[in-house]
């Protein structure tokens, strides 16, 4: 026992090790994984009643209670392909300078200020600069006694990556896009109460990073345009908990709740002029609730469904307000407000500056594990949540285009020897395109600002909606070891 024990610390530094050197983790539901482990990703991401291995504890530390003494450590290749397109703007366009305005508020036109100009065509570009991306995870449980079991998992939590060959949001130079990451190190415990419940909780150690580059084109709407963009990576270290409860209602029957806190991080300061809330960026709070069942001796049912309060963070959550501050600067160049005039309103890294506009999202899970003979165990799932982006929100989430909704997995778990096991996991999430909200009012101004983008010189004409999609591939693979 204390020989496996030290194997296990020797692990989890390795796992750490190379988990920090990893440097993207990636996301299906809004920026989360759809599941931690790969058993348990194989399962459409179901882990809350489970007690598969010790990754179950990433969500749910209670699981380690009814679980083996056990180590895993596995190695997932996600693969997404982002995009964006817009369908550009027709040639002599009819909108009148006053659809910058509020009509009650609504200028005269200088006469001649806006001229006939060509048509500007649409564009359709991918975001997949970066295209492969290793998540390493790891996990190890053991029983102290009859009661209580201590363990560990580490393992990325999610992230978002896109990066175009053009700079979108300006100025010439800078491609825009985007990297960022969240690790987990979450030492955990659980105890169980009496033969039909056990509790416990995790103490999650986070760190994120992250790198913005070709945004730019914001410096006027920025409350601090030297840490706008283009200023390499920056990092962020917090922590938060976990806790859980694990209970069997019959033989076959277990339930599962467990609730992870917002987790309070440090603030981003290279990109605070950007950010709301001067960069801070705390990982959002989730609760996940379930039931598995053994509907045969060999057949396992499992339901999850969890929801992620992405509305506990503003700079995730605000809504893009920059359109006011685009009147403004349409004004100054016109001279109807005096030039140089201090921007009136939230800007970009003030408390209620622009963000992505993402609103919470459910997640429900399903999946199967069927026990094909003394060897091969079969699993497959589904997942489904919608995306959190609205149509009206589109233009900051070229950015950050987490669109897909449903996810398909498929698995194996292969037994090496009696205490031993490797298993594999296929996700394929589809294809899912948000249009970005293009109608307009009867003065010609968008009805959604938040869905526009810039695609041309002219600032009062020479903008289109945002679309944006995304599908995903990923295959994992992870080695089990009972002890």
């Amino acid at each position: 026992m204390q020989k496996a024990f030290k194997s296990g610390l020797v692990a989890v530094s390795v796992a750490t090790a190379m988990l920090s050197l990893s440097q993207q983790a990636y996301a299906t539901n809004g920026y989360a994984a759809h599941g931690f482990g790969t058993v348990q990703k194989a399962m459409g991401g179901t882990a809350v009643a489970g007690s598969d291995d010790a990754m179950n504890m990433a969500t749910n530390p209670a699981a380690m209670s009814f679980g083996k003494n056990n180590w895993t450590a596995g190695l997932d290749i996600f693969v997404p392909n982002r995009g964006m397109n817009h369908a550009g703007r027709p040639a002599h366009p009819d909108i009148p300078f006053t659809a910058f305005f509020p009509p009650e508020a609504a200028p005269a036109l200088p006469p001649g200020s806006v001229p006939a100009s060509a048509a500007i065509p649409g564009a359709s570009l991918k975001g997949n600069d970066d295209s492969n991306f290793p998540i390493p995870e790891f996990a190890y449980q053991r029983h102290l006694n009859d009661k209580f079991a201590v363990g560990i998992a580490v393992y990325g939590n999610g992230g978002m990556n896109a990066t175009y060959d053009k700079p979108i949001f300006g100025p010439p130079g800078t491609n825009t896009g985007i990297d960022f990451a969240q690790l987990f190190i979450a030492p955990s415990v659980s105890m169980k109460v009496n033969e039909k419940n056990s509790i416990g909780a995790s103490l999650n150690l986070a760190y994120q990073r992250i790198k913005i580059n070709g945004v730019g084109g914001f410096a006027p709407f920025s409350s601090d345009p030297a840490h706008l963009t283009n200023n390499g990576y920056d990092d962020s270290t917090g922590a938060g908990i976990t806790v859980g409860w694990q209970t069997k209602l019959t033989d076959n029957l277990t339930a599962g709740l467990a609730y992870r806190s917002e987790t309070k991080m440090s603030k981003f300061d290279k990109y605070r002029g950007l950010l709301a809330e001067q960069g801070d960026f705390d990982i959002p709070s989730m609760v996940t609730g379930g039931i598995s069942y053994k509907a045969t001796p060999r057949t396992t049912l499992a339901l999850d469904i969890a929801h992620i309060n992405y509305t506990d963070v503003k700079a995730i959550a605000n809504k893009n307000n920059t359109a006011g501050l685009q009147q403004q600067l349409i004004g100054q160049q016109f001279g109807l407000i005096p030039a140089g005039s201090p921007l009136q309103g939230p800007k970009l890294g003030d408390n209620e500056g622009a963000g992505f506009g993402w609103e919470d999202q459910t997640a429900f899970k399903f999946g199967i594990k069927h026990q094909l003979n003394n060897k091969i165990a079969l699993m497959a799932g589904y997942n489904h949540g919608k995306a959190p982006i609205d149509s009206d929100q589109t233009a900051f989430n070229v950015l950050a285009p987490a669109t897909v909704e449903d996810h398909l997995t498929l698995g194996l778990d292969y037994k090496l020897s009696k205490n031993s096991s490797i298993a594999v996991q296929y996700m394929h999430a589809f294809n899912n395109e948000i249009k970005g909200d293009a109608s307009r009012q009867p003065n010609g101004a968008p009805v959604s600002p938040g869905a526009q983008i810039p695609i041309g010189p002219n600032p009062l004409t020479d903008f289109t909606a945002a679309n944006i999609e995304m599908f995903q591939d990923s295959i994992a693979v992870a080695y089990s070891k009972d002890f």
